[in-house]
């Protein structure tokens, strides 16, 4: 099923520190690190294993992986709606809410547009891509990362669907993330994963979202 259905998130903040700023070639990027006090909720992790385990996830691979991976990308019951991930989608509002570029719209309501969750397994990559420009921006938190895990790789005027290691090491910018990383980048950025080289999968959540324009209900 095609994911149709928006989802509004409104709440109250407690800005954080600003979050780290990530500059390579003409791309902006933003790093936090969370509390694993809010990640490692076993009620959350086991939700996520659970949505991951659905036969949709299982017969999902999103068109950009190469190698063993299953998602819950395009499904009408997806990430947001888990009870479960409230405290950690709060938690991920307020570092966006931190940015100045996102800060100076001047709302706290946010229009999820697109979310789910991907899991890879040993030597799967993802080919260089970018997002739908209907998005303001996207978040991707890595809830589980294994030793000798994924890294994300940015893109030098990277090409769609082409292969990160067609490109000279001056072309590429490594970021190294682990467990609880949150990245945050505009839609146009290009960007691809690197080989993951354990044995344990990888999770990561992914957001879409735009800042409201206008006020929603209670």
């Amino acid at each position: 099923k095609i994911q149709s259905v928006t989802i509004h998130l409104q709440v109250c903040l407690t800005l954080e520190d600003d979050m780290e700023e990530i500059i390579c070639f003409d791309y902006k990027l933003y790093r936090e690190q969370c509390d694993e006090s809010i990640y490692k909720d076993p009620n959350l992790i086991s939700a996520i294993n659970t949505l991951l385990e659905t036969t949709y996830a299982n017969s999902t691979t999103p068109s950009e992986r190469i190698g063993k991976a299953v998602s819950t990308v395009g499904s009408d019951f997806n990430i947001l709606h888990l009870p479960e991930i409230r405290n950690l989608a709060e938690w991920i509002v307020s570092q966006i809410m931190t940015i100045d570029e996102f800060r100076s719209k001047n709302s706290n309501t946010f229009d999820f547009t697109r979310h789910w969750a991907n899991r890879i397994y040993k030597d799967c990559n993802g080919l260089c891509h970018t997002h739908p420009k209907q998005a303001d921006a996207v978040a991707i938190f890595y809830l589980d990362v294994p030793e000798g895990g994924s890294d994300l790789v940015i893109i030098n005027n990277g090409k769609e669907d082409s292969n990160y290691l067609e490109y000279g090491e001056k072309d590429r910018h490594d970021i190294n993330v682990e467990s609880g990383t949150l990245i945050i980048h505009k839609p146009d950025v290009p960007h691809a994963v690197s080989i993951h080289n354990s044995t344990d999968p990888r999770t990561c959540l992914i957001f879409e979202f735009k800042i409201a324009e206008e006020i929603y209900e209670n």
